[in-house]
């Protein structure tokens, strides 16, 4: 069986960016942080950690360089700022 590799890409601060990774990436005119859940050859799909509406889409096709990986700590804080 031929075996895939995923590809590599690096976010915007040259960090390297692998599946199930944070991020903060552009969303229309703002700022929002999602969860890495593909790795395509050009781009990332980002699921988005917010409420699901049914009037925008919940993941996102983005360009590597357009995220910035967030660490752990960011994470804690983002969810307990957002946990009410």
């Amino acid at each position: 069986f031929p075996v895939t590799i995923a590809p590599k890409h690096k976010d915007k601060l040259g960090r390297m960016i692998q599946l199930d990774d944070f991020v903060a990436f552009p969303n229309h005119n703002s700022l929002s942080v999602g969860k890495i859940t593909k790795l395509n050859n050009k781009m990332v799909k980002v699921l988005e950690i917010a409420k699901p509406s049914k009037f925008k889409p919940s993941d996102y096709n983005k360009y590597p360089h357009d995220c910035v990986k967030l660490e752990q700590s960011d994470m804690t804080w983002f969810i307990l700022k957002n946990s009410s």
